[in-house]
Formats: structure tokens, C-alpha cells, sequence
């Protein structure tokens, strides 16, 4: 009888669900890497005029990645435990290893002085002349999400044990980003533009064994999904900024 009440307790304690607060810190000290590969047709010819990028003075992104826990059960059992809980995880900048204005910064230098007929200069030092070209990039909306799914299953097991299997996975993670433009020369507007996308970047398959790596992954994820669509936005400010400037 007194083994039984042991295996009871044990059911019990093992059902506890994941708090916000753990998986939180377990998050903080975590990073993860934005990146951008360069797709588009490289540019070879003479590169007619020059586009001075000001200062983009804001990344529009909180300061902290948080977790909040949406839902959660158990199923305590004699023989068999379950127990669920699912995550909402927000990308904030502390979790990244550098600040996205500067990200965005070396995307946009990279992507238009590989693939457009203009030279971008970085004007952070405000060395463009006044009759220059200037770009000012002004990020509106930037907001990428993910979700991690805990699972845990525990069965009895032998010499009243229990066998515990996990079954943790990272659900897809989404970025929101807004991204508008300004040209001017001359001290007039020549272009002026928003650039808006809802990006969804799908989670792998793969399941996890604790809850720590769920977080890394989901981290990683989400770095993927803004970092994906931060370039599809770049490409087209470079693209459109190309076509604007041929000379006829």
C-alpha cells in the first residue's frame, strides 16, 4: 500500500507544468544570430550615382525576448502521466548579437552595392554633399512571434519507476515588419514608400528532448523568419530605388 501511495505522489509531482517564469529564465541569457545571404544578379557595370543612407536611428523592436505561457494540462494518472504546456514567444533585441537598425544597415549596403546601377554610402558621419541623394529608412513595424509546445508523457515502469518521453517541438514562428522609405535630392522627395510583409517561416519537424533546447530553436527560428523577410524587403527597396534611377 505504501508503494502505491509513493507511485501516486509521483504522478503528481511529475505533472507540475512549465511556469512563464522558468522558461523565461531560461531564455534570457540565450542569443541567436540574424543574417543575410546575397541572392540577387550581381551588377557589373558603371555605377552612375551615388545614394547616401542616413542614419537609421530606431529598430522599432523590444528590448527583451518574453515568453508567456497560453495553455497548459495534465493528466495525472496511476499508470500514466501527460502533461502539456504551449509557449507564445516574442523576439526582442536583447536576444540578438547585434541591433537590427544595424542589421538592416549592412542588408541594405550589401544587397545595393552587389546588384543595383547606384552606389550606397553609409552617411552615419553625415558626409553626403547637399545636392546628394539621401535614403532615409524609417522601420514602422517590426514584430516576429513563435511557439513552443512541451510534452511530456510518463508511464510506469519497472521497480515502480517511470519511464519518461518527451515530446517537446517548436511551432512556426511569424514576422510582421514595416519598412518605409524617403529619397531626396535636392531637398525635395523624389520617392517615398512603405514596405509592408507578414512572413511565416515553418518549423522543422523535429522534437526535443527538454525544454531548453525548445527555447534554443525557437530562438533560432525566429531569427530565420526576420531574417528571411528583412531580405525579401531589401531586395525590393534596391530594386525599385535601381529602376527609379536609370538614366534616360
Amino acid at each position: 500500500m505504501k508503494s502505491i501511495y509513493l507511485l501516486i505522489l509521483t504522478s503528481v509531482l511529475f505533472c507540475s507544468c512549465r511556469s512563464s517564469r522558468s522558461m523565461q529564465l531560461e531564455l534570457n541569457p540565450m542569443k541567436t544570430s540574424l543574417f543575410y545571404e546575397l541572392g540577387s544578379k550581381e551588377y557589373f557595370g558603371n555605377k552612375e550615382n551615388d545614394i547616401y543612407l542616413e542614419f537609421i536611428r530606431y529598430s522599432n523592436l523590444d528590448y527583451y525576448t518574453t515568453i508567456k505561457r497560453k495553455s497548459s494540462y495534465a493528466i495525472p494518472l496511476f499508470f500514466y502521466n501527460l502533461e502539456v504546456g504551449k509557449f507564445r514567444t516574442k523576439l526582442g533585441e536583447h536576444s540578438l548579437t547585434q541591433t537590427y537598425r544595424e542589421f538592416l544597415t549592412e542588408a541594405l549596403l550589401a544587397e545595393c552595392n552587389s546588384s543595383t546601377r547606384f552606389n550606397l554610402i553609409d552617411n552615419q558621419k553625415d558626409i553626403a554633399p547637399d545636392s546628394a541623394y539621401r535614403l532615409k529608412v524609417n522601420i514602422e513595424r517590426n514584430e516576429t512571434v513563435g511557439m513552443v509546445n512541451l510534452k511530456s508523457t510518463s508511464i510506469i515502469w519497472f521497480d515502480d519507476d517511470f519511464l519518461e518521453i518527451p515530446g517537446n517541438k517548436v511551432g512556426n514562428a511569424n514576422t510582421n515588419l514595416v519598412i518605409h522609405i524617403t529619397l531626396m535630392h535636392n531637398g525635395e522627395k523624389v520617392f517615398d514608400k512603405s514596405y509592408s510583409l507578414n512572413h511565416v517561416e515553418y518549423a522543422r519537424p523535429k522534437t526535443y528532448s527538454d525544454s531548453v533546447l525548445s527555447n534554443e530553436a525557437c530562438l533560432d527560428l525566429m531569427a530565420e523568419s526576420l531574417s528571411t523577410t528583412t531580405k525579401i524587403i531589401v531586395e525590393n527597396i534596391s530594386s525599385e530605388l535601381d529602376l527609379l534611377l536609370i538614366p534616360y
